[in-house]
């Protein structure tokens, strides 16, 4: 793994040398798991910043009266919930930039247990409240504000809560509906969807809406500790993702010596998120990604490799494009490992003391993308496996790849003929339906590209 001093010499580079700073995925096999997201992190700051510039790419919204707020520079932490119109706040296009009019009201709510707002202009301890947009970053707050205040003065005095909830809904095969958001003034608004089957403890897939307004996103967030929630009772779930415990449960799958071989400090099994920490614009969408309902094991090149390269590219495609979207994302098969008589073994992370099998690792990882309005859509997906040879990806690939050899697609900067980054190709829904039978149905005719 790299050095602490290594990477701040490649944060150095980023922001001197932009236009050679080094793509994500080409650190996936030498960065550790939380020097990867800082990276990222810094990553994101440059490229999102480039995109803006390039102005062929994000287009800035036209200037008019009222307020401008933007991600990356007007929302502190740690960060109220912002509603606007009963929705939670979004830019107004896809540079970043949230827009109001002038006298327009925003919702402020620190939500949680003794969480209030705090501002240097605080005249009264509230945890909910109305501000008014009194132009460019500027807002008045009756009763709570003394005079005008910069909207980016607004924090909390803790990191608003958040919550999963089972719901009486259910998706396929009768598993459970869970939605993840925010409870401000007695009323739910859900940021994503899990489909979890509680008898596995697999999460089929989350789902999630994604357009415009998602292409830039706030970096500098606080990473959270994992959640349970009420999902896995009895079962100390994050144990089960620790390295030391995946080596124990290998071994009884395929013995000591090939699990020493296969689980290394390059190549291991991490907490995968479904709906991506940067699928979210600002800091309290973000920390909700971190449930277990919104993970499955993934190995770690195929996480920092070419499924964090599809997150990234997909948003920026979605922004550029203009498309209004719900993202499926999901996990189908089990992944497996070759014992000592070269048969194939499928793993699990977790078994419990009726020797029943839960937590499997999924063989394939995947992003149905639909714009139902245009009637188009792509599934994306990835082979969450780096020690199969090229023949068996090959033969693992089950359908036809609309995305390789195919213009369309040259946003799509992945390499996925490395296994080792995660075996990847493309399918039209039609052919992903006839294998993964997960999704609700949605009409499209087209190829989203």
């Amino acid at each position: 793994m790299l050095r602490p001093c290594l990477l701040a010499a490649l944060v150095l580079v980023a922001w001197s040398l932009p236009a050679d700073l080094p793509h994500p995925s080409d650190l996936a096999l030498l960065l550790g798991p939380e020097e990867f997201e800082d990276y990222l992190d810094q990553w994101l700051a440059v490229e999102q910043e480039r995109r803006v510039a390039n102005g062929t790419v994000f287009r800035d919204a036209e200037v008019r009266s009222g307020c401008s707020l933007h991600v990356n520079q007007d929302f502190g932490q740690p960060q109220p919930v912002y509603l606007r119109g009963g929705r939670y706040i979004a830019p107004s296009g896809n540079n970043g930039r949230v827009r109001l009019n002038s006298g327009e009201s925003v919702v402020v709510a620190c939500v949680g247990s003794g969480r209030t707002i705090r501002h240097p202009n605080l005249s009264k301890t509230v945890a909910t409240a109305t501000a008014k947009c009194e132009g460019g970053t500027s807002i008045s707050g009756s009763g709570w504000l003394s005079g005008r205040g910069e909207f980016g003065g607004l924090t909390c005095s803790g990191h608003s809560f958040h919550d999963a909830l089972a719901t009486n809904d259910r998706c396929y095969g009768n598993n459970l509906v869970i939605r993840v958001g925010y409870n401000v003034n007695n009323k739910f608004h859900p940021l994503y969807y899990s489909c979890f089957d509680q008898a596995k403890l697999e999460v089929l897939y989350v789902w999630y809406e994604q357009g415009p307004e998602h292409a830039v996103s706030q970096v500098g967030v606080d990473r959270p500790s994992w959640m349970a929630g009420s999902f896995y009772p009895g079962v100390d779930i994050n144990n089960y993702y620790r390295q030391a415990t995946q080596k124990k449960e290998i071994a009884n799958l395929i013995g000591q010596d090939l699990t020493n071989k296969y689980i290394t400090n390059v190549h291991f099994l991490n907490r995968g998120h479904l709906t991506a920490k940067t699928d979210f614009t600002l800091a309290t969408g973000q920390r909700t990604t971190f449930y277990f309902i919104n993970a499955a094991p993934q190995w770690q090149a195929f996480n920092s490799g070419n499924w964090n390269t599809l997150e990234q590219e997909l948003r920026f495609r979605i922004g550029a494009a203009g498309y209004n979207t719900m993202v499926y994302t999901g996990t189908y098969g089990i992944s497996y490992l070759r014992d000592k008589n070269n048969r194939p073994v499928d793993l699990y992370l977790y078994r419990d003391k009726n020797n029943n099998y839960k937590l499997p690792v999924p063989l394939y990882f995947y992003k149905v993308v639909v714009d139902e309005k245009r009637q188009i859509g792509t599934a994306f997906v990835g082979i969450n496996n780096p020690y199969i040879t090229d023949s068996e990806a090959r033969s693992l690939t089950f359908c036809k790849d609309r995305c390789r050899n195919n213009s369309a697609f040259n946003w799509l900067k992945w390499r996925p003929d490395r296994v080792d980054l995660g075996y990847s190709f493309c399918c039209t829904l039609a052919d992903f339906r006839k294998v993964v039978k997960h999704l609700p149905s949605f009409k499209v005719n087209g190829l989203l590209a």
